[in-house]
């Protein structure tokens, strides 16, 4: 499994998870608990297969989605519910819509003051329209830029402001906290 030609590549194992290959190691891609240690040394088997990225991207992308995500944090109890396979991309464009909204002035105000010195925050919208939804995305949370347009990707930020990716909106998530009884 140390061989340099599988380096960057992605296997999945027999159990169905997906892995990217490091150098020293692979990192899990498929649903983990919060808290696991996602490195991975040593298969007790050989029974893997070597996959092409938007293949392994396509089969995480399931896998997250047929999952309930659930986590705590300060306290507080989380989840973000699978997805619904019958939906359609604009009602789920419309589920999205109806969650809480921080304006980009408003949370660029809050995210500034977490911020270490000397860095800034790139989420913008030209035409000062844009509304911020937090939702779960492949195991994490982001803020997701909603623009007043129907798009079926939506751009990524992690909680600092800084683009990470694109994401279909049928792979996001909304996130309810158990706890309050409401979405977040």
């Amino acid at each position: 499994m140390n061989e340099t030609a599988y380096i960057n590549n992605y296997i999945q194992s027999a159990d169905g998870n997906v892995y990217k290959v490091l150098q020293n190691h692979c990192l899990k891609l498929s649903p983990w608990n919060d808290g696991d240690d996602r490195r991975v040394y040593e298969f007790e088997n050989d029974d893997y297969k070597v996959i092409t990225y938007q293949t392994a991207c396509m089969i995480v992308n399931k896998q997250f989605a047929e999952t309930d995500e659930r986590w705590e944090f300060n306290g507080k109890k989380y989840i973000a519910r699978k997805v619904e396979p019958d939906k359609t991309d604009d009602e789920r464009a419309a589920l999205l819509s109806l969650l809480p909204s921080h304006t980009v002035r408003d949370k660029t105000a809050d995210l500034l003051k977490e911020l270490p010195n000397g860095q800034s925050l790139s989420i913008h919208s030209d035409d000062g329209r844009a509304e911020l939804k937090l939702v779960r995305h492949k195991g994490k949370i982001y803020y997701m830029l909603v623009i007043n347009e129907n798009l079926p990707r939506v751009q990524m930020y992690d909680l600092f402001g800084k683009f990470c990716s694109w994401a279909h909106i049928k792979n996001v998530k909304p996130i309810f906290c158990e706890t309050d009884k409401r979405y977040i």
